[in-house]
């Protein structure tokens, strides 16, 4: 027999009798029944002991009206409620079944079968709330706690729940976005391409289609986040479509992986080539002078005996510059290496740069036979600087050596020496066969030649030397080159340099 306990909030006793009364005649419930006149009574049984249902009048002496519900609702939020009324109270009784009241019952139409069936009523309906809110606890908890930017939608794009880790990562409230289309969520608005694809993945979902993409997105510290994004509907047994899933899964870190190895492959790559284009050119470059070497060691051998003394010193010159050239061909792949393995070490020392610049002229002057007269041109007082010795060597050099190299025989080539305030500025003019326009962009690279350079022996390192010892210096290179009339190249150093980058 089904056993239900009840409490009685009634401040009249004719009708807290009334109502024992008519419970005590219903034959198949077996009723425990406590009766109490006041609030606060209510309160204190409620908090001692549970009941399965309160029957509860809004007017008693210590509270009136829907406040009486509100205060017992807080003790017990899970216990039936009915509350019982007068004829011309059904209004407030309304209210209160919609402020948590499971039924209402209206005094002196009260019966048996009535009074039985409203019970059984309210605390049927409490529990299927209870179980209903239960649920609800269930979802919310599995819902939030997901890491993916969950939505439920509506078929037409609206949003009806937003999970806690969306709104976490929009950096916004609930209330914000409930009830409006999900292009409207700040994060959507990275551009109007995005909204439309947002609009295109509802529409297709709407229509009972799955929808999959990657999706940049905006996150709340203005941080662009790519997106798996997906929006799945959810069809009735009828195959309506009820509702919208709409779920991103951040895959930033993935994409940014991706993004490294493929940087690493490309690298990979260019390094493959770099090997291939040095095997080329070492095998060209070593050559020539090997041949030289090979042929005037072979003749000293054979005919020295038979030579002038000048005839044999020619043969040695040619091997000697032969070992030069390689030895100066070794040094700019050693710097290259060292380049390629960001291990080129800058150590500046004090230098005087117009006695600097001299020597380097005489040496390269030397090299050249005097085929071609340098001009050194000098500008401002104060040529003492602190600079790497090593690389300003490699960098004036090589630009010397291609200005000689590549410049016909008997045309001069100037080095102008500025010092000027913190500055100073070395400009090397020739008037060779200039760098093509097409060329120019790319002439720094390495192993890159311009097209014009024919037979013009070459290995392509000397200007990418030039250009990373311009950057270990904090200085400018600039370039200006006209084909066919020649060529300017300006660098702009500090006259003291640091000895970290």
């Amino acid at each position: 027999m089904l056993w239900i306990k009840i409490l009685l909030v009634e401040d009249n006793p004719a009708d807290a009798d009334l109502l024992a009364e008519l419970l005590e005649v219903s034959g198949d419930i077996q009723w425990e029944l406590v009766s109490v006149e006041f609030l606060h009574a209510a309160i204190a049984h409620l908090c001692k002991q549970p009941f399965d249902v309160v029957l509860l009048d809004l007017s008693l002496p210590d509270s009136r009206g829907l406040e009486t519900l509100t205060r017992l609702r807080e003790v017990a939020p899970d216990t039936a409620m009915v509350v019982m009324t007068g004829l011309d109270d059904q209004g407030i009784a309304l209210e209160a079944v919609r402020l948590g009241a499971q039924d209402y019952i209206v005094k002196g139409q009260i019966t048996t079968q009535l009074l039985v069936r409203t019970i059984r009523y309210a605390i049927e309906r409490s529990q299927t709330f209870q179980m209903l809110r239960e649920s609800e606890r269930r979802f919310r908890a599995i819902f939030d706690s997901s890491f993916q930017l969950t939505k439920l939608l509506t078929p037409q794009g609206v949003v009806l729940e937003i999970n806690q880790t969306t709104l976490d990562f929009a950096g916004i409230q609930s209330r914000d976005i409930v009830g409006r289309p999900i292009w409207e969520i700040p994060i959507w608005t990275l551009s109007l391409n995005v909204r439309e694809q947002l609009q295109e993945a509802v529409a297709k979902a709407g229509r009972g289609q799955f929808f999959r993409s990657e999706i940049d997105l905006l996150g709340k510290n203005g941080k662009i986040v790519t997106v798996d994004f997906s929006v799945k509907p959810v069809r009735n047994e009828t195959g309506q479509v009820l509702l919208l899933i709409a779920e991103a899964r951040d895959i930033s870190d993935r994409k940014r992986a991706e993004a490294e190895i493929l940087k690493a492959l490309e690298r990979e790559k260019e390094l493959s080539e770099l090997r291939a284009k040095f095997v080329t050119m070492v095998s060209h470059e070593f050559r020539t002078p090997l041949t030289t070497i090979q042929f005037s060691a072979g003749l000293l051998q054979d005919y020295s005996s038979q030579w002038s003394m000048e005839k044999k010193i020619t043969h040695f010159v040619r091997i000697q510059l032969a070992i030069k050239r390689m030895t100066e061909l070794l040094e700019d792949i050693l710097v290259i290496g060292k380049i390629e393995a960001n291990t080129l070490q800058f150590q500046p020392v004090s230098l005087n740069l117009e006695l600097f610049c001299r020597q380097l002229i005489e040496e390269q002057q030397l090299n050249d036979s005097n085929q071609h007269p340098i001009a050194l041109i000098l500008e401002g007082d104060n040529t003492d600087a602190q600079m790497d010795e090593k690389l300003l060597r490699q960098m004036l050099g090589n630009l010397l050596s291609n200005a000689l190299k590549y410049s016909p025989t008997g045309t001069s080539v100037d080095l102008h020496l500025k010092c000027q305030n913190r500055d100073v500025v070395f400009q090397i003019t020739d008037r060779g066969i200039g760098i093509p326009q097409a060329d120019q962009e790319r002439i720094l690279e390495t192993f890159y030649r311009a097209t014009n350079v024919g037979t013009i022996s070459g290995t392509g390192l000397g200007l990418a030397i030039v250009k990373r010892a311009v950057e270990l210096h904090s200085g400018n290179l600039d370039i200006h080159s006209q084909e066919g009339t020649g060529t300017t190249f300006t660098i702009t150093l500090p006259l003291i340099c640091n000895s970290s980058e």
